[in-house]
């Protein structure tokens, strides 16, 4: 028999129990302070680097930041500074790091970058060398940003080593500022609400505030679900009573209940999930047809198009065993210039797996059933196909495509397939101009696209690369870029994805290591996508 469980309502959880680790005196003047306990704040990575957050390894709490695939000393961690760090004025730093080196130690610097006019400038604001192993701290408490400082950015980068490495509570503040020792790390055990190593009546008296004021830091959340079954309720302030009065030694594991639409991950927490999953490039065996596994089937069609008053061809991926008396989520993916509807599933630079690596996903588990949908984005009424990249026809035949797939090819697929309506069932990607597109999309209908993509976006894209409110903001936002892309460069779209960081909209930042404007980094960006489009809900 199933134990019931009871859910605490929003309403409930927006209120807060302050159980969690006690700040240090100082903590409130902090204006920035970095534990990366609930992500990565707007961390990434700095050149080929990746950063991911990293449990059981901190200088303080439970998580830090950790960096890899760094192929030069530069290559590091970085993060935009706020409005509240004013150029001219001074301020005080303070970040721990450790190193995995284990030939010699490892000299780190934190570094601030800004432009003054066309030039970008970096002068160390702190350095320190580190031992394998022995958390190090960067700390510098009177440093004047530059008054002609623009575009400022923090980051931490290393002296000719390459190494892994970790960062850990980085805070920034006014100079003069005392910044506190942070406190040791700390061992998360269930029923310790308090964190103070036992579990005890005060921990039952915090459970109890909880249950009826809500708890929202994600921490103490953690350690108040007894039986981890993601959900804190009265049974918990039960079994940890139990627990202090000698009746159970241990928690039982409750398997979690799952309610049909119910949010699963959270933006963020999606985002960081998929972040800490990708793959440079996805497995050799990700392109085979596997004995056993059944694979979707291509058909091609038309749709009648809107805006172009005619008749447009596109490839449908339908899942292994379609089935209509069930619905299925729809993945949209759009082609790049001079391309058409063929180029993402049946033609590219060489052979394209994407029926492959879609369907080895599914068959794993790793991806659900899903309806995927290659159209021609060339959409115009005078124009048979795109004629110059220098063409304002045939530029407006792409951009016609944000509004021809809401008007005219949605409705189409949602007509003739079984599809689940709704943007938590309804994804956009594309490669180049359908990159760009795919962002455009994005942010015109946020409210219609749940999942958005772009891969190896081109220039041109326009908006204020945020949402107006959380009912129009996607799940996901998902940008890939490769770094040997002779076509639209790394700096592209990587030039999207600092859009997003300094408006603070969570996003994966895929940087494939020698991806080129071609196969390779489709391939790899689809593996990682298709793995995290329709996730975030049950």
């Amino acid at each position: 028999m199933k134990k019931a469980i009871t859910f605490i309502t929003a309403a409930a959880l927006s209120l807060s129990v302050t159980a969690s680790l006690p700040a240090t005196a100082a903590e409130s003047d902090y204006l920035l302070h970095s534990t990366f306990e609930d992500g990565k704040d707007q961390w990434t990575g700095r050149g080929s680097a990746s950063v991911k957050v990293v449990s059981e390894i901190s200088r303080s709490g439970e998580k830090s930041l950790m960096t890899t695939g760094r192929e030069a000393d530069w290559n590091g961690a970085t993060m935009p500074l706020g409005s509240e760090f004013k150029a001219g004025q001074s301020y005080a730093f303070s970040a721990y790091v450790m190193t995995e080196d284990t030939e010699s130690p490892v000299t780190f610097y934190l570094t601030l970058q800004y432009k003054d006019g066309d030039t970008t400038v970096y002068p160390k604001i702190a350095e320190v060398t580190a031992e394998k192993g022995k958390w190090a701290h960067l700390e510098n408490n009177d440093f004047t940003i530059p008054s002609e400082a623009t575009d400022i950015q923090l980051y931490v980068e290393t002296d000719e080593s390459k190494c892994n490495f970790y960062v850990d509570e980085v805070v920034g503040a006014k100079s003069g500022t005392d910044i506190s020792e942070p406190p040791a790390a700390v061992k998360m055990n269930k029923g310790d609400i308090n964190y103070d190593g036992a579990i005890d009546a005060f921990d039952v008296v915090l459970a109890r505030k909880g249950i009826i004021d809500g708890i929202t830091d994600k921490r103490t959340l953690k350690a108040a679900d007894a039986d981890s079954n993601n959900v804190f309720e009265v049974a918990d302030l039960v079994l940890i009573s139990e627990f202090c009065m000698g009746k159970i030694k241990e928690f039982p594991v409750v398997e979690p209940v799952v309610i049909p639409g119910q949010v699963k991950y959270t933006m963020e927490e999606l985002t960081e999930k998929t972040q800490n999953e990708l793959v440079n490039n996805e497995p050799n065996d990700s392109h085979q047809e596997k004995p056993g596994v059944k694979y979707g089937t291509i058909v091609k069609k038309t749709y009648f198009s809107k805006k172009a008053n005619k008749n447009k061809p596109y490839n449908i991926l339908l899942p292994a065993d379609y089935d209509e008396s069930k619905e299925y989520p729809v993945l949209y993916v759009l082609h790049g210039f001079f391309e058409n509807e063929d180029r993402m599933i049946t033609k590219g630079n060489g052979v394209m797996y994407t029926r492959q690596i879609i369907g080895n996903a599914i068959a794993a588990g790793e991806a659900k059933d899903m309806i995927v949908v290659f159209p021609l984005i060339f959409t115009s009424a005078t124009k048979e196909s795109a004629t110059g990249f220098g063409d304002s026809a045939s530029v407006e035949g792409y951009n016609n495509f944000v509004d021809d797939i809401v008007d005219s090819l949605m409705p189409h697929i949602e007509e003739n397939y079984s599809v689940k309506t709704g943007r938590d069932y309804t994804a956009v990607t594309g490669f180049s101009m359908g990159g760009m597109e795919s962002l455009q999309i994005g942010m015109k209908y946020g409210d219609k696209f749940g999942y958005v993509g772009a891969i190896c976006p081109a220039p041109g894209g326009q908006g204020a690369w945020k949402w107006n409110s959380e009912e129009e903001t996607p799940h996901l936002v998902f940008i890939t870029g490769g770094t040997s892309d002779d076509v639209v460069g790394l700096n592209t779209p990587q030039g999207y994805h600092d859009n997003f960081t300094k408006n603070g909209v969570p996003h994966v930042w895929h940087v494939v290591q020698g991806g080129h404007h071609g196969d390779d980094s489709i391939h790899s960006s689809l593996y990682c996508y298709v793995r995290a489009v329709f996730q975030a809900t049950d």
